[in-house]
């Protein structure tokens, strides 16, 4: 049963003052509040747990729980710890969410023997700094001094017990221990919880590290963040894509400051007002924009980017993204056609599988589920076309040789195939590709492995791209065969596009190149456009290395007037008639 306890500021502050003063020198009435305490998570933290924020006057204050969502919070991290399972917090700014999560392992290091928990941030600097409240062992270490000296362990000493990185219990042997980011975090004994604070700011190839080795040291892992982009191990797990992890999110709608005189925008921009704050948390839940003069306050004093991130829980705006996201978002993917009937057109919205294959001096598809080539539409002769390919250059990490098939009147993939392919099959497939759309015009980056793939194309009887040099007196030579990635060319091709996408000229279709301009970033510290940690980019660079030789060698109608004539009624088709996202 609950222990009641006041929650209006005022009467909380009488409340500590009444059972303060009844403790003192009564040792059956501290034995009873200690028992309170003990059983009851919330009443503990409401009656002895104290905050400090140095934005106001007085800095030092008692917490008192907003009941709305930071008891409800409180409970559920702590039966996350009782039940042993994962659980993450994507958050808001300025939620009090590490106090939250750090009072629920001080109530059990304090109180519930075998409690022994370990927090983490991205730098040490963040884990621990004696005096640096905004360190989380400093929280716990200010928090604990606030206690009354009956509701301690026996023989706990602040000085002794409760240094650098390390709070321990003399009594029960519990420990709170902090670290810093690395590959083996948290690897060093059992734990019954372990918080990973602003998971979403760890370097990827860590966070991918410590999510793993803490596997087999406890059942009950703790990433909150605030998002930074889509691309990270926070936002994967967040998303549920490759694991499932129960998860809770605590908007700026559950904060009944913060959301006081909540509204939204209808149809014609008319605010309408949210009278009962309760349900502008569940609008939000809904894609509702709600706002409140709180929040317009903020997007003045905030970038969008910033916004997003610090205060809308918005994975596509916030953090680096090179791409627009949310335009990337309405792109649709192009889903496997399964049972289709060969020889029959291919219906919009689907693609089929199968290989290219050279019988008799033409190059014919032959259908097959498992076939190395994703066919979104069959070759048009109308229609001329760019097969752009990126070589995998047999890095550790693992990044695959890509090669995509482009319309060059409406720049549309048309096909793709990729994988960790050697040289030889690489080129083979550039080939075939090549002369199954029309003698499309094969553009390979020649970088790396991609020399000789170029030099070997020279030798098979299809065209190809040739990187060419414009000198001052305006002449134009050519350098060499393929596509030549520099300094200069990659943020042209990059940008060519990005502008693509953005203005929704050009239908991607394909799920993994979808894929990877999510986890496409601007580096946070030198501003290179490329994929974020770990992740790969073979499909973009080919997809951009496309862009570019179209814009050099776009699509030119047909002389024949009554071909022309034919390509004007077809090719004039939005898009080819397919919308984005419907």
């Amino acid at each position: 049963m609950k222990t009641l306890y006041p929650t209006t500021f005022d009467a909380n502050r009488r409340h500590r003052l009444a059972v303060f003063k009844a403790a003192e020198g009564n040792k059956k009435y501290q034995d009873h509040v200690y028992e309170q305490c003990r059983r009851d998570l919330l009443y503990w933290v409401n009656t002895f747990c104290w905050t400090k924020d140095p934005r106001v006057t007085p800095s030092v204050m008692p917490w008192v729980s907003y009941d709305a969502y930071q008891d409800d919070y409180m409970l559920k991290i702590e039966s996350a710890i009782d039940n042993q399972y994962d659980e993450l917090t994507d958050k808001s700014r300025d939620m009090g969410v590490s106090w939250m999560v750090l009072y629920v392992f001080c109530h059990k290091f304090l109180f519930e023997p075998g409690s022994d928990f370990r927090v983490g941030s991205r730098k040490e600097d963040f884990v621990d700094k004696l005096g640096d409240m905004d360190t989380l062992l400093e929280k716990v270490r200010f928090n604990l001094k606030q206690q009354p000296k009956w509701l301690l362990p026996v023989g706990f000493d602040v000085e002794k017990h409760a240094g650098w990185m390390k709070i321990l219990n003399p009594e029960s042997g519990n420990s709170i221990i902090g670290e810093s980011a690395n590959p083996s975090f948290g690897s060093g004994g059992r734990r019954k919880a372990i918080l990973l604070d602003e998971f979403s700011k760890w370097d990827n190839r860590v966070a991918e590290s410590a999510w793993t080795s803490t596997a087999d040291v406890t059942n009950c892992r703790l990433p909150v963040s605030t998002p930074l982009g889509s691309a990270n191990k926070f936002a994967v797990l967040a998303a549920g894509t490759q694991e499932k992890i129960k998860k809770i999110s605590l908007h700026w709608t559950l904060h009944p400051k913060k959301a006081a005189g909540a509204y939204y925008l209808d149809g014609i921009g008319t605010k309408i007002p949210i009278k009962d704050l309760s349900t502008a948390f569940k609008l939000w839940r809904q894609s509702i924009n709600v706002r409140s003069p709180w929040y317009d306050a903020e997007a003045e004093r905030r970038t969008p980017s910033d916004l997003a991130q610090e205060v809308d829980i918005n994975y596509l705006m916030s953090g680096f993204p090179y791409f627009d996201l949310q335009a990337v978002s309405k792109q649709k993917v192009w889903g496997y056609l399964e049972n289709h009937v060969p020889g029959t057109p291919i219906p919009a919205g689907k693609h089929i599988r199968g290989v290219l294959l050279e019988i008799q001096g033409k190059v014919l598809f032959r259908e097959t589920p498992d076939g190395w080539l994703r066919l979104y539409e069959k070759p048009n002769p109308i229609m001329q076309y760019v097969v752009s390919g990126d070589v995998a250059e047999g890095l550790p990490k693992g990044d695959e040789s890509f090669g995509i098939v482009r319309d060059k009147y409406q720049g549309n993939v048309w096909a793709t195939f990729h994988g960790l392919y050697d040289t030889d099959d690489f080129e083979d497939y550039v080939v075939r590709a090549a002369k199954y759309f029309r003698q499309g015009i094969g553009a390979v980056e020649n970088n790396n492995h991609g020399h000789g793939v170029n030099k070997n194309l020279l030798r098979r009887d299809i065209e190809i791209y040739f990187t060419k040099r414009t000198h001052v007196d305006g002449k134009t030579t050519i350098v060499k065969p393929g596509w030549s990635t520099d300094k200069l060319s990659r943020p042209t091709m990059l940008n060519k596009l990005a502008l693509e996408v953005s203005k929704f000229q050009v239908q991607v279709r394909d799920e993994t190149i979808l894929a990877q301009m999510k986890t496409f970033v601007r580096n946070e510290k030198t501003g290179k456009p490329e994929a974020d940690g770990s992740f790969h980019d073979d499909g973009v660079m080919a997809m951009a290395i496309g862009s570019a030789v179209i814009e050099e060698m776009p699509y030119e109608p047909p002389k024949s007037k009554a071909v022309k004539t034919r390509d004007d009624s077809r090719l004039k088709q939005k898009n080819g008639g397919f919308g984005f996202g419907k």
